[in-house]
């Protein structure tokens, strides 16, 4: 028997109005799905807008290298990573403000405050002065750093390596002068010193450990040995860090934790990076095994003994002029320098 119209409009409504609500139940009731709950948090109906921060990658030494191999994607941030393998043209990338953020040494960051002033070091590690060191040929004679009177040795003047090496010429009763200084780093260093152009050479990690490794060279003497810190620094634009701090937040917070993964993961670490960067993986670990184990927030302390680091580039002229360590280094992003930290 066939049901009237009417009767027929009545049953289809609830049974309508039960499909809707089954429909709409997990949307209501919220959802258990990483992906959907990931997707929330970083839209910007939810209050956080994603922010996109470029990241400059340098080949030659720190800790972004493997935030990079790792593909490190802080939540509600989208982190670009630009790979360097040519450390100057990364430099010459952040003064020109094609990436954001980036890894340079503590005589960079100053350099770099005082010579264009678009930048300020967000973050900074513990100190490396076991990650450089002065290496010389495996049939050297030189035993000590006075050997070297009358000799050729690389090192750049604008790192820590001309640091050093004033450090030890004073420390041996001899002048600047007294040695013939090449200027070169980097590959073209790395040849000369195989070849046998180069009696000694100012090295860092994980280059450094790579070359004994090769080569059978000699380290004579570390930054350590040699009164250097060797801290590594992370730097942004002023622009980066007025427009999207939370990003530049979410990039010192990952450092960190980065490093301390780093540390309990020196395996895997080396087996992801060497690849990505050319060194072996026993130079890799050896490199972060006596490297920093964590950030160093900007507080009094490290103004206290970074501040006559800075006086001192500026009486080599490595700095064109006084500046202070608390202008250079900002403690805005202290709360995201610790492993675990909630971040700000």
């Amino acid at each position: 028997m066939s049901l009237n119209p009417g009767a027929s409009r009545r049953l289809r409504l609830p049974l309508l109005i039960a499909a809707l609500a089954a429909a709409l139940a997990p949307t209501a009731c919220g959802s258990s799905s990483p992906d959907r709950s990931s997707a929330t948090a970083a839209s910007p109906s939810s209050g956080g807008a994603t922010q996109t921060i470029t990241v400059g990658v340098p080949r030659s030494f720190g800790y972004l290298s493997t935030l990079w191999a790792r593909n490190v994607q802080p939540k509600g941030v989208k982190i670009e990573y630009k790979y360097f393998p040519v450390f100057t043209d990364m430099l010459t990338a952040l003064n020109s403000g094609k990436i954001d953020l980036t890894e340079i040494g503590d005589i960079g960051a100053v350099q770099s405050y005082v010579n264009g002033g678009k930048v300020q070091a967000v973050a900074v590690t513990e100190p490396n002065a076991e990650n450089c060191g002065l290496l010389v040929p495996k049939d050297s004679s030189v035993r000590q750093f006075a050997d070297l009177k009358g000799k050729k040795i690389a090192f750049l003047k604008s790192t820590n390596s001309y640091i050093a090496f004033l450090h030890q010429v004073k420390a041996a009763g001899l002048k600047e002068s007294d040695f013939h200084i090449v200027e070169i780093t980097g590959p073209p260093a790395n040849k000369a010193f195989q070849s046998g152009q180069l009696d000694a050479y100012y090295s860092i990690d994980p280059n450094l450990s790579d070359l004994v490794e090769k080569t059978g060279g000699r380290e004579i003497t570390s930054c350590k040995s040699a009164g250097v810190e060797n801290r590594y620094t992370y730097v942004a634009t002023k622009a980066a860090i007025e427009d999207k701090p939370k990003a530049v937040a979410a990039v010192v917070k990952a450092v960190a934790d980065n490093i301390a993964w780093i540390q309990a993961n020196p395996d895997r670490q080396a087996a992801l990076l060497a690849p990505k960067l050319g060194f072996s993986e026993s130079a890799i670990k050896t490199t972060y095994a006596r490297g920093a184990t964590a950030l160093q927030p900007a507080d009094a302390a490290f103004y206290a003994t970074e501040q006559p680091v800075i006086d001192e580039l500026v009486a080599a002229k490595i700095v064109a002029r006084p500046v202070r360590a608390s202008d250079v280094f900002i403690s805005q992003f202290n709360a995201d320098t610790t492993a675990g930290a909630a971040g700000s």
